[in-house]
């Protein structure tokens, strides 16, 4: 896809300087707040937000905000990581500088993972439930992905690799610094991570084939209304797989049965529950639900 004429001499200038550059090529790999861009690359901080600042202005970059954080990435998809992708190809691999960048965002993501790692373990799911993902989803394409609840991103990490394009959301800042170590250190650059609300999902329209809810059922305040809303980002037949804790949805419903609470709630929210699973693991009584979007949604409750 190609660029009119005054766009591209805006995209050429702005990425036409060694250091941005190397942003590019950096950014094009991971989700990196300043601070880290400025210890990879060895420079002031007034003058990496220059650098920033051109080339998000001519829509090389992407940036987000998490509380007091700032991360910066190349666009996910479009014609902006379209063309990231066209001017990456004129800077060779091997080159010297941008291994040693390499050598150091390595560096910045190891030191997050040893910061993340007792975390991450916390969050993680057991292999059987593993096992349950894969074989659930490998029937058809997975599509664009979102994983509402990602945690530590260890979704992302065994789904992603097969997704168009895979979104982790959480409302943990804490937990997202430590999904991006999990993906990034994967090399699963195509992942993007934001904050929300399970409520109030950054999307405005129906987005994505396939979505996982990991945890975050039995314990919300209203969960019906989390169901509608990540209906609402989900295209009619798509597929939602839910992860749960049987003992916390138990707890969650004064009835005798919380798998039919379970099924009542997928079915408020316009979900046909195709069958559920339980997983006995060694510490915990999981259930994983599959169900699929059967009807538009407009309305949350």
């Amino acid at each position: 896809m190609g660029l009119s004429f005054q766009p591209a001499i805006t995209v050429l200038k702005a990425a036409a300087e060694p250091t941005r550059l190397r942003l590019l090529a950096l950014l094009a790999r991971a989700e990196l707040t300043v601070g880290e861009i400025c210890e990879i690359v060895d420079q002031s901080q007034p003058r990496i937000s220059r650098h920033l600042k051109v080339l998000s202005d001519a829509g090389l970059l992407d940036r987000f905000r998490e509380q007091s954080w700032v991360y910066y990435r190349t666009p996910s998809r479009g014609a902006g990581r379209e063309t990231v992708e066209q001017l990456l190809t004129f800077a060779k691999d091997t080159d010297e500088v941008l291994l040693r960048d390499q050598r150091r965002l390595n560096a910045v993501i190891g030191e997050r993972g040893r910061r993340a790692a007792q975390v991450a373990q916390s969050l993680a799911l057991p292999v059987e439930v593993d096992r349950i993902l894969v074989a659930e989803l490998g029937a058809e394409p997975i599509g664009a992905l979102l994983d509402v609840g990602t945690g530590s991103g260890h979704v992302l990490g065994l789904l992603a690799g097969k997704a168009d394009r895979a979104v982790g959301i959480d409302i943990s800042s804490d937990a997202l610094r430590v999904a991006r170590t999990h993906v990034h250190g994967a090399g699963l650059s195509h992942c993007e991570l934001q904050r929300g609300d399970m409520y109030d999902l950054p999307f405005s329209a129906p987005l994505f084939d396939t979505a996982i809810a990991d945890r975050v059922l039995a314990q919300a305040e209203r969960p019906v209304a989390a169901l509608l809303e990540v209906a609402r980002t989900l295209r009619p037949g798509a597929r939602l797989i839910i992860v749960e804790d049987f003992e916390h949805l138990a707890a969650s419903t004064s009835k005798s049965n919380p798998i039919a609470t379970l099924r009542a709630w997928l079915s408020k929210a316009d979900f046909e529950c195709d069958r559920i699973h339980p997983v006995d693991t060694e510490h915990d009584l999981l259930v994983v639900a599959v169900a699929r979007r059967i009807s538009p949604v407009h309305v949350a409750a």
